[in-house]
């Protein structure tokens, strides 16, 4: 849906889906802007990050647990935005990749003995998290955080509460069920 979104290019489109503060009445925007992408770079970005991130969260813990903890970093992206940031915009997907990134922590403490490659896992995610970091870092000081500004907030905002949700919703799993997916 979101590369489908991404090739119509339609303005009239994009003015409905995006998150713009002023129309916080317009409750689907809160939601929406995760259809968005402002260039091929962040639409590319994205999509690789929810097939990594979410390819083996989805076997071990189900489409429906991953989807509420992916559109829970959503929401709470646009929330931070429009109470930290009521003049910007919002679109792309990062507040919910962030949410399924950070996810991963609950994930792996509440089945650690019982997955495989945890150790991998964890040094995949720090070096994926740490990569984001130092991208964001150069992009504010090389460009002034601008042409595409990142909105740090809606990512911390789905970070924090990827993490939190991951400890309310994802399950503590059987160990034969854990040993042979996803490797």
């Amino acid at each position: 849906l979101q590369i489908s979104i991404y090739l119509l290019n339609n303005k009239c489109l994009i003015e409905h889906l995006m998150f713009i503060p002023k129309y916080k009445h317009q409750y689907w925007r809160f939601i929406s802007y995760m259809l968005l992408h402002s260039d091929l770079f962040h639409l590319t970005m994205n999509i690789c990050l929810q097939l990594l991130i979410g390819v083996c969260l989805e076997i071990e813990q189900g489409h429906l647990r991953v989807a509420i903890v992916y559109m829970a970093g959503v929401v709470s992206g646009s929330l931070a935005t429009l109470y930290l940031l009521p003049q910007l915009s919002l679109m792309g997907a990062s507040a919910g990749v962030y949410g399924m990134l950070m996810s991963h922590l609950p994930h792996l403490i509440k089945n650690f003995h019982y997955l495989t490659y945890r150790y991998l896992r964890l040094t995949c995610m720090v070096i994926l998290f740490l990569s984001d970091v130092c991208f964001t870092t150069y992009h504010a000081i090389a460009n002034g955080n601008m042409n595409p500004r990142i909105c740090v907030e809606a990512h911390i905002a789905g970070a924090i509460n990827g993490f939190i949700s991951g400890f309310l919703v994802y399950a503590t799993s059987e160990r034969q069920s854990m040993s042979s997916t996803c490797t």
